[in-house]
């Protein structure tokens, strides 16, 4: 039999759902408000999963650049 907790019971929480329980036990918690019948048919889905494409996140200096500064011809090798 297939039941809905409409309270919490044991360590289950409302809401529930026991797929497969023994009729007697299930008479019982339906007896006590525990629960109801569900007789609401399970519905299969499939999902596609799109593979997506996901910009560079790669973080970027803030400000101006700065001017780097270029050797004088004294300074320069062999001269």
């Amino acid at each position: 039999m297939k039941i809905r907790l409409t309270q919490s019971w044991r360590y289950f929480k409302r809401g529930h759902v026991f797929e497969n329980i023994d009729d007697g036990m299930a008479r019982q918690l339906i007896q006590t408000g525990r629960a109801v019948e569900d007789k609401q048919q399970t519905i299969e889905t499939a999902a596609i999963e799109h593979r997506a494409e996901t910009a560079d996140a790669t973080p970027r200096k803030r400000g101006r650049p700065r001017a780097v500064p270029q050797p004088d011809q004294s300074d320069a090798a062999g001269g």
